[in-house]
């Protein structure tokens, strides 16, 4: 990582530069302006419990887990988004965000998958789809549009 005082001496204030995914990037900037990430818990009718990451800047489920997990609500707390761009943009699962950019394996990744699966004869009927992937970005769908409109609006930023 690079102090953004080092490239440049009127970047003061700017956090640090990273290379993420082949693009330089701010992290840890005191002006990009952070947004909560809200954790809810279900369970399905069989009995199995998951738990949904929605954004507080797009309102949308951004993670599922199959599971409560612990760690990964510790490290998934919020979003940041400065000029169109978002720093969790490329593992997110809200696909119809205009800031998302996750790639298929980016999202396999996040569902804990390292490749797609076809899904059973029933399920991929009742899902529309053979790939177990689609499948669950689906189902993030349909748990966005059954949220509460409380949670689908866009949240202030948080003050640190």
């Amino acid at each position: 990582m690079l102090e953004s005082d080092s490239l440049s001496p009127n970047a003061k204030d700017a956090g640090m530069l990273a290379i993420h995914g082949g693009s330089l990037i701010r992290t840890g900037s005191s002006f990009m302006p952070k947004y909560p990430t809200k954790w809810l818990d279900y369970r399905l009718a069989a009995g199995q419990d998951y738990s949904v990451a929605v954004c507080g800047y797009s309102g949308r489920v951004r993670q599922l887990y199959i599971g409560k997990d612990p760690l990964r609500r510790a490290l998934v707390r919020h979003v940041q988004v400065e000029n169109n761009w978002c720093e969790a943009g490329d593992h997110c699962m809200a696909l119809e965000c205009a800031l998302n950019r996750a790639e298929p394996q980016k999202l396999l990744h996040l569902l804990d998958m390292n490749e797609d699966e076809t899904l059973d004869a029933e399920s991929a009927q009742q899902w529309g789809t053979t790939s177990m992937l689609e499948s669950f970005l689906k189902f993030a769908r349909k748990v966005t549009e059954s949220l509460p409109e409380e949670f689908r609006k866009q949240k202030p930023p948080i003050d640190e």
